[in-house]
């Protein structure tokens, strides 16, 4: 009797055990067959979806890609500003025949007072706009360059400030250069830059020079000889060739200076600040009480002031495509189309204003854009193999 009761009292919890089993399973195969219902209705509304998309669209050209964009821009840029050295020619010096047609220009001439005149109209046109468009290049802008000055660290801005002094000294004189022995040759001697910032760059950035750049400083010194000659053999034009090259001294100081800025600033900013001490230099300049020789005539102002226009629209259209065009493709691919601007400025300026230039001063031109150019290649390998 009692394994009779064992055995009746047992059986129940087997009973129990069967039936919550049983139940679990079949709980098991309805959610299975639930998620299969699922599966199959979200396949069904996604092949819907994609028969409707493919019906909807239609077929669309392909984007242009930014590499190629970047390009356009950066061509663009280089373009604006060969133009701009051109229109420098037409404003300062005797007047010249546009396109071997008709004479026109000659507004004032080249004296360092007319150079600072029309530096400072350039810039009543760029500063605005400039500052007008700053915060939608780089929307913190502001707030960048209020940490600048607000800084007990002053070398910063100092060092941009340099920058825009330097850029203004050399401007003034690569104007009255470019009167004087014409745009072609006086901005391939301005590009001797690299003569003085690849030593500088060596001394204050460690950067010591390879022999591809021992080799190109060398390229480029032979070049700006043999662009710098003609003219040196005229007594005339020899004066040019001393302020193209005092002018490349500053810019390459500006190159130097700027460079130190943009490790603690964003480039927009220094450009801002650039351009106002660029405005601030020309304006004080003119209100010293010094012998500049400031001379304008009655018939010349309305083109002086449509050449001042005219420049500050090519300096901001360069300006602003070449820095969109360095965000689609690289500073260092940029700088390698940037390097051909002697050789599109002489172009241009053999076009336009029917500028004559020697086979000397054409081998010139290309040696030292073949030098520059190197330079911008050495750059772009250096940069990829960082990254």
């Amino acid at each position: 009797m009692e394994q009779e009761q064992s055995w009746g009292d047992s059986r129940p919890p087997n009973q129990n055990e069967e039936i919550s089993a049983t139940s679990g399973a079949s709980t098991d195969r309805r959610e299975i067959t639930e998620l299969r219902e699922v599966n199959a209705q979200l396949r069904k509304e996604v092949e819907e979806l994609r028969s409707q998309s493919q019906l909807s669209l239609k077929p669309q050209k392909p984007k242009v890609s930014k590499l190629r964009l970047g390009l356009w821009l950066v061509l663009l840029s280089t373009f604006a500003l060969s133009i701009h050295n051109v229109i420098v020619r037409i404003t300062i010096g005797q007047p010249i025949r546009l396109f071997g047609l008709f004479s026109a220009g000659g507004f004032i001439q080249p004296t360092i007072g007319n150079s600072l005149l029309i530096l400072w109209m350039r810039m009543l046109v760029v500063v605005p706009l400039m500052i007008g468009i700053a915060g939608f290049l780089y929307p913190p802008v502001w707030q960048d360059l209020q940490k600048v000055l607000l800084k007990r660290d002053r070398r910063p801005l100092w060092h941009i400030i340099g920058s825009g002094v330097f850029l203004f000294l050399s401007q003034v004189l690569i104007y009255i250069a470019i009167a004087q022995i014409g745009p072609g040759a006086a901005v391939t001697i301005l590009f001797m830059y690299p003569l003085l910032t690849v030593p500088l760059a060596w001394w204050l950035f460690n950067d010591r020079p390879t022999r591809l750049r021992v080799v190109v400083m060398g390229l480029i010194l032979l070049g700006v000889i043999l662009t710098a000659i003609p003219s040196l053999m005229v007594a005339k034009l020899g004066g040019g060739v001393f302020f193209a090259i005092f002018s490349g001294a500053a810019f390459a100081l500006y190159l130097i200076l700027m460079q130190l800025g943009f490790r603690k600033v964003h480039p927009v900013p220094v450009s801002v600040v650039q351009f106002l001490t660029v405005l601030v230099c020309t304006s004080v300049s003119l209100s010293l009480p010094l012998q500049l020789g400031v001379a304008v005539s009655a018939t010349g102002r309305p083109g002086l002031f449509m050449g001042g226009l005219v420049l500050g629209a090519f300096t901001l259209v360069g300006y602003l495509s070449n820095n969109f065009g360095v965000r689609y493709m690289g500073a260092a691919q940029a700088s390698i189309i940037a390097s051909s601007g002697p050789v599109l400025t002489a172009l241009l300026a053999a076009v336009i204003i029917r500028t004559k230039l020697d086979w000397v001063q054409i081998a010139g031109i290309l040696l030292v854009t073949i030098g520059v150019t190197a330079l911008s290649f050495e750059r772009m390998r250096k940069t990829a193999k960082s990254a």
